[in-house]
This record gives structure tokens, C-alpha cells and sequence, in this order.
């Protein structure tokens, strides 16, 4: 009899990463491929993704492709009942796994974060979530609506916000918002309007490889970004902040408040009684935007009505093995 093998899966908007571990959770080879979000991407994309991961991931450990003992997928955007059939049948049909868990990737989260898996996860990467469990076994989350109605404090959501405030800079329209703001017997003149090249602009022509704003039409529209490459550009937006405080104030700032807003909803659709409210951190955006997580937190610690007890998780897949290993266990 072969010894048991685990898998664990984490998904999201921009890649999935499969760790194929033996049973006392030792990584035993790591698989990477692309986004597995249903709701970001193609069922056809996802599934595709999901098969890749997986299979570098056996590579990786030099073994053969066989159906694990558990495998826990935790996947953003598979939160219905109807998303748990669909894997269930692509792993049937891949054998990808004996027993199958499904969970929120905010989960994975939680089971690397925080204490006895309960407390609160928020998650900022392409898009944008809050999950959490009290001690009782209790969930709630907040956001987690895709971007078409949600996704705030995310990474998609800070790039359009960056892009937007650049437009509007190239047709002047931001500095009649700066006049409105003044005394009226400022006089509003050419001279009002700021430079088009303001750091915000430039860093955002570079990263999309354009000369000026003028090509921005083409470049969102003719080649069709979709929403993991105007997420990319995040980065830019944020790299701006350095040299253009209005980034900071009008976006950034704005997006960390959004998330601590999440991340407030959930403690109190759970009744947290604690004075501690453990916190745990993911997402490749937000641990990489320090202005987004600290103004995240300065909301909290403000408005929260709770002490944070803060973990940063830059590896959620480890979640999805330790939840794959008590199943193992049980």
C-alpha cells in the first residue's frame, strides 16, 4: 500500500498553487499555473488551471499522477452548491482526489492565522474578501461580490480608480474638482490645469507601453484588458503614491478603509465578544501596499471596537493542507 498523499489548492483571480504534500504535511513537490476563479475566468480556464497546478506539482515531486487520500481546494469564487458539484465531477474525471474538501480561499486564511482557526481573514488580491469563524463554529463573510459589484480595496479596484484619476487629469476635469475647493475669489485660468504628466500618468503609459494618455482607449480597449491584466496594474498605482500624495488620499487610503469596513461587518455578524479580534492578512495586493494595510488597520483600531491581534499569511495553500491533514486525521 502506498503511503497517503494530501493536496492542498489555493485559487484566486491571477494563479493557482497546488502543494502535494505526504501525510504529516511535508511538501513533497508545488505546482503554479494560472488564474482558477469560475467567476474571473472561464469554467474551461479554471478547470484547466486547477489540472496544471496539479500536475507540476507531481512533477515537482517526481511522481506519477494518482488520485490523493484528501485534497482541500480552497478557491475564490466557488461559494455556491452548485460549484461544489462542478468540482466534485472535474475530480472525478481528472481522479484528482479520494475525498474532496471545498472551501472559501478566506478559509485557508484563517486555518494559517489564527488560533484555533476562529477570528477574522481578509483577503485583497485581484479581487477582494472578508471571512470569518467564532469559536462556536459560526461563519460570516463580507465581499467577496466580483468586481462588477464589489471587489473594493482590491487590487482590480485600486488599478481602474488609478486609471480613472489619470483620465480625468488629461481632460483637466481634476483640477476643476481642486477649484470647487477653493476660496472663491481664486481665479480659475489655464494655468489651473496641472501637468498630463503627472507620476500617476507616467507610471501607468509605462506599464501599459504607451507614449501619453492619449492612448489609453487603445490600450484598455482595443486589446481588450480583461480583469487580471488591469489588476496587474495595481503596482503602478501604488508606486505613484511615493511621488503624488493625492494617490494616497483619493484611492489608496479610501481602499483600506473599504477593507476595514469588511473586516468590522464580519466581526459583528459573528457577535465577537473577545477583546482580541485575531486578524489574518493575504492577498499578493494588499501585503504589498503598505498605505491600502495600514489605512485598513488605522480604521480598525478607530472604528473597530476591538484589539487586533494581527498575522500576515503570505502562503494561503498551507491553510488548505492543515485543513486536508485534520480530514486525513479524522
Amino acid at each position: 500500500m502506498s503511503a497517503p498523499l494530501l493536496l492542498g489548492i489555493d485559487g484566486g483571480g491571477t494563479t493557482t498553487t497546488a502543494w502535494l504534500t505526504d501525510e504529516s504535511g511535508t511538501v513533497l513537490g508545488r505546482g503554479l499555473a494560472g488564474p482558477s476563479n469560475n467567476k474571473a475566468v472561464t469554467g474551461d480556464r479554471a478547470r484547466e488551471a486547477l489540472n496544471q497546478a496539479i500536475e507540476h506539482a507531481f512533477d515537482d515531486a517526481d511522481l506519477s499522477p494518482r488520485p490523493v487520500d484528501v485534497a482541500c481546494f480552497g478557491l475564490a469564487g466557488y461559494d455556491r452548491p452548485g460549484d461544489k458539484r462542478q468540482l466534485e465531477e472535474w475530480s472525478a474525471a481528472s481522479r484528482w482526489t479520494k475525498r474532496l474538501v471545498l472551501v472559501n480561499d478566506g478559509d485557508l486564511v484563517l486555518a494559517v492565522g489564527t488560533p484555533d482557526y476562529a477570528g477574522v481573514a481578509v483577503i485583497a488580491g485581484t479581487g477582494s474578501i472578508a471571512v470569518g469563524r467564532n469559536r462556536d463554529g459560526r461563519i460570516a463573510r463580507a465581499g467577496g461580490w466580483g468586481y462588477l459589484l464589489g471587489d473594493e480595496g482590491s487590487a482590480y479596484a485600486v488599478a481602474l480608480a488609478g486609471l480613472r484619476l489619470a483620465v480625468r487629469r488629461a481632460d483637466g476635469r481634476d483640477a476643476l474638482r481642486r477649484f470647487r475647493a477653493k476660496p472663491k475669489n481664486d481665479a480659475l485660468t489655464s494655468n489651473s490645469r496641472p501637468n498630463r504628466r503627472d507620476a500617476l500618468t507616467e507610471r501607468l503609459c509605462h506599464a501599459l507601453g504607451i507614449l501619453g494618455p492619449e492612448h489609453f482607449i487603445a490600450a484598455v480597449y482595443s486589446t481588450g484588458l480583461d480583469r487580471t491584466q488591469i489588476a496587474a496594474l495595481a503596482p503602478a498605482v501604488v508606486a505613484a503614491a511615493v511621488d503624488d500624495p493625492d494617490v494616497v488620499g483619493w484611492i489608496l487610503e479610501p481602499a483600506g478603509y473599504e477593507l476595514g469596513q469588511a473586516v468590522q461587518a464580519v466581526a459583528l455578524a459573528l457577535d465577537w465578544q473577545e477583546p482580541l479580534l485575531p486578524l489574518a492578512m493575504a492577498g499578493g495586493f494588499l501585503l504589498s501596499a503598505r498605505p491600502v494595510l495600514d489605512a485598513m488597520i488605522g480604521y480598525l483600531q478607530k472604528f473597530g471596537g476591538h484589539e487586533l491581534a494581527t498575522a500576515t499569511v503570505p502562503e494561503p495553500v498551507l491553510g488548505a493542507v492543515l485543513l486536508a491533514r485534520k480530514v486525513l486525521d479524522a
